[in-house]
């Protein structure tokens, strides 16, 4: 009847306006969903001003952080399963098939907390011997052949991280709470200890000679695939977070 056919009709008009809509969303990155790899040191930094930002801006985009391994996560980069990946630049071998984008070089570094015996030495000093931090346990993430390479040239063999390297781990956070609780000095990203650093809670080691260590970022996508909108816009928050860290910790 006249009556059905109306309704079919509305029914249909509303749907295909749901899909111009839809697709408008999707266009502009208001909407779809996203899979980002996150190595340990960019997952400290990225991963939760990135959360924020999105829930913020872009609710309607389904994000899933992954972690991993660099291998795992390179693996899961060629499968599809992640659409980018952010990860640490020394990590990766050139390859025809990746897309390479490096951000911005931010600072490296030892850390304790405020009250640490050689906290109080670093006033009094202006700067330390690496041989004094050697004698508190050190901890860090892998350390990469370059940092270690570097080391050595500056510190001695002493400065292997086969002869320091008290503990290792890809969890970033876990580190940072153990040099907040105990005597043990944290090697690594500055930027991922610079709130607990402004608020006073740990305090950077100056160490003579400066080491000039520092670390690069890399956000990673396959060479010719297409890319979501919303891609576009989580690239560009990490390339200017990782600008503003590095402004802030070069000054």
């Amino acid at each position: 009847c006249i009556r059905d056919r109306l309704a079919r009709a509305r029914r249909i008009s509303s749907e295909a306006q749901e899909l111009r809509r839809a697709a408008a969303l999707l266009s502009d990155g208001q909407a779809g969903q996203l899979r980002l790899g996150l190595g340990a040191a960019p997952g400290a930094l990225f991963s939760a001003p990135l959360l924020i930002h999105m829930l913020r801006d872009y609710p309607r985009v389904g994000l899933e952080l992954h972690g991993g391994g660099p291998e795992q996560q390179l693996a899961a980069l060629r499968a599809r399963a992640i659409d980018a990946l952010l990860i640490t630049y020394r990590a990766l071998s050139p390859s025809e098939d990746l897309r390479i984008e490096v951000l911005p070089t931010l600072r490296s570094g030892f850390v304790c907390r405020r009250g640490h015996p050689l906290a109080r030495r670093l006033r009094e000093a202006g700067a330390l011997a690496f041989a004094e931090l050697a004698r508190f346990p050190l901890i860090s993430t892998r350390v990469s052949d370059d940092v270690a390479r570097r080391l050595v040239e500056r510190y001695g063999s002493e400065a292997s991280p086969q002869r320091w390297l008290q503990v290792s781990s890809e969890e970033i956070g876990v580190l940072v709470e153990a040099v907040r609780n105990t005597d043990a000095i944290f090697l690594g990203v500055l930027a991922v200890t610079r709130a607990l650093r402004d608020g006073g809670e740990l305090v950077e080691l100056a160490v003579a000679p400066q080491a000039g260590l520092d670390a690069q970022f890399a956000f990673v996508t396959l060479e010719g695939r297409t890319e979501a909108p919303a891609l576009q816009i989580v690239r560009g928050f990490c390339m200017a977070l990782a600008r503003r860290e590095s402004a802030a910790e070069q000054g």
